[in-house]
């Protein structure tokens, strides 16, 4: 699922885009949950930035989560998917 943020009054809105076209141009944060390939590939094409595949991102060391790459900020929220009784 692709969501964006945008700057409200005194927060951010989440913004669902239409279609994967165009991203909202006053979008400040770029959620990626489960994303399908073309919702990955739409946000690198349109936002010039390159998408951490799941295996790159489960293999970031949890005090690497969040980093700067080519300008862009990332952060990796990978959830532990084993729930709280794995």
């Amino acid at each position: 699922m692709l969501s964006a943020f945008v700057p409200s009054e005194i927060s951010l809105k989440k913004v669902a885009p239409a279609d994967l076209v165009a991203l909202p141009e006053n979008a400040v944060w770029i959620d990626l949950i489960k994303p399908t390939p073309a919702e990955d590939h739409a946000v690198e094409r349109l936002a010039g930035i390159a998408v951490p595949t799941r295996e790159d991102m489960q293999e970031i060391e949890i005090s690497s989560r969040l980093y700067i790459e080519n300008g862009a900020r990332y952060m990796d929220g990978h959830p532990d998917v084993r729930g709280r009784h794995g």
